[in-house]
C-alpha cells in the first residue's frame, strides 16, 4: 500500500488534539474511495433533483462494494458534519465543506446500496449540492476524480 501524506503535512489541518486520528481516518477515507473508483462498473447510480437539492441512490451488486459504498458515505457525512474536508484543490469541494452548517445530509443504508438526500434551505447552496452530486455520478461513470469541479454558473462563491 502506498503512503498516503497526513492531512497535517499536506497543510490541510490534522493538527491539535485530533490529528493522529484525522490522518488515520483521512488515508482510510482516501483508500475506500480509491477503491470505488477502482470498482466503479460494479456501481450504479441515480440522482433526483429536489427544489431544495438531490436525492442520490447509489447501488451494487456486489456486497464488497455494498460495504465500501456503506462505509463511504458514512466517513463523508462525518467529514461534512465536522467540515473536515477534503480535495481542497477542487473548488466545489472546498465551497461545500465552507458551507457544511447550510447542508443537511440524510443518509439511509440501503441493502445493495446508499440513498442519500442533501438539501439546503439557501438557494445557493442547492446549486452547489446539484454540481456535487452531478461530480460523483462523473466518479462513478468514468472511475476516475482527477478533474475540478465545475462551479455552477449562477454560484455565489462563498471562498475566494
Amino acid at each position: 500500500m502506498t503512503e498516503i501524506p497526513s492531512p497535517r503535512r499536506m497543510g490541510h489541518g490534522g493538527g491539535g488534539p485530533h490529528g493522529p486520528d484525522r490522518a488515520r481516518r483521512h488515508r482510510h477515507d482516501q483508500q475506500v474511495f480509491h477503491t470505488l473508483l477502482a470498482r466503479h462498473d460494479e456501481i450504479a447510480r441515480e440522482v433526483i433533483e429536489l427544489p431544495d437539492g438531490v436525492l442520490a441512490r447509489t447501488t451494487s451488486e456486489v456486497p464488497e462494494v455494498v460495504a465500501l459504498l456503506h462505509d463511504h458515505v458514512a466517513q463523508m457525512q462525518r467529514r461534512l458534519t465536522e467540515g473536515f474536508g477534503l480535495r481542497h484543490w477542487d473548488p466545489a469541494f472546498r465551497e461545500i465543506f465552507a458551507a457544511h452548517n447550510a447542508v443537511r445530509m440524510q443518509v439511509t443504508r440501503l441493502a445493495d446500496g446508499v440513498e442519500v438526500r442533501q438539501t439546503s434551505d439557501d438557494a445557493n447552496i442547492v446549486l452547489l449540492l446539484r454540481a456535487h452530486a452531478a461530480a460523483v455520478s462523473g466518479f462513478v461513470h468514468d472511475g476516475s476524480a482527477g478533474e475540478e469541479t465545475p462551479l455552477p454558473e449562477d454560484y455565489v462563491r462563498l471562498l475566494s
